[in-house]
């Protein structure tokens, strides 16, 4: 993509952020070729909807919902959303956005740009359990990397006194000729009476650049009735 249609991206977006109406986008019919997961998620809350980006279109953009520590404040929830911004691979236009759950804590951090390619890794900071006396906030942090070359976090500057920092997972990559077209969150729902966490897991989906095969899809989820999971039906054009 050429730097012309990534301006007009930025544009586009910083004039629409306040307009935003986060909600399930349409499911495309795609090839995935790989299917990326956390190392470190936690197992807490309910999985929210599985979202893609259009056909022919990749997550380029990523912006993070965040609940910024305070010292009044003795339920943390950390990450609240996880937003990827969709790019058109033939135009280098945006087509959408995708976030599967937003939680209603925090603030948004501004968007983080993939300045050439797509988003083909990622990888998230997550805080382990901190007992019964702890505050927990799961994940705190997730990393990008763009077009196989450089890295991005979705949250910058992150220090904290009370709540200590968490421990990066390994990385989850997409394989060569494909990129991060959809995601499902886990989200661990705010309530007054119960330590939050808010995003406690997250599941990506890479397809391919050269996109030959159609599926049809739905949801699905594991024996215990919480995972995400996709059924494919490969048919060739």
């Amino acid at each position: 993509m050429t730097d012309s249609p990534r301006l007009l991206l930025s544009l586009l977006l910083a004039t629409s952020c306040c307009l935003l109406v986060f909600g399930s986008a349409p499911t495309p019919r795609r090839r995935i070729t790989k299917t990326l997961y956390l190392s470190n998620g936690l197992p807490w809350g309910n999985w929210g909807d599985t979202e893609f980006c259009e056909d022919k279109s990749f997550a380029a953009y990523v912006e993070a919902k965040f609940e910024p520590y305070a010292a009044l404040d003795a339920d943390e929830t950390a990450l609240n959303a996880l937003i990827l911004y969709c790019v058109s691979l033939e135009t280098g236009l945006p087509t959408g956005h995708i976030a599967s759950t937003v939680g209603v804590k925090g603030e948004l951090q501004g968007m983080k740009i993939c300045t050439h390619g797509f988003i083909t890794a990622i990888r998230a900071r997550v805080l382990k359990s901190q007992g019964t006396f702890g505050d927990d906030v799961a994940i705190q942090n997730f990393q990008i990397e763009c077009d196989r070359s450089y890295i991005i976090n979705a949250v910058d500057g992150q220090r904290d006194s009370r709540i200590p920092l968490g421990e990066w997972g390994e990385w989850s990559a997409c394989p060569d000729g494909s990129a991060i077209c959809g995601m499902e969150i886990r989200y661990n729902k705010v309530d007054a009476l119960t330590d939050d966490a808010a995003t406690s897991d997250a599941v990506f989906y890479c397809c391919a650049l050269n996109d030959t095969l159609t599926r049809t899809n739905h949801r699905d989820t594991d024996e215990a009735g919480q995972g995400p999971g996709i059924h494919l039906h490969l048919v060739d054009q």
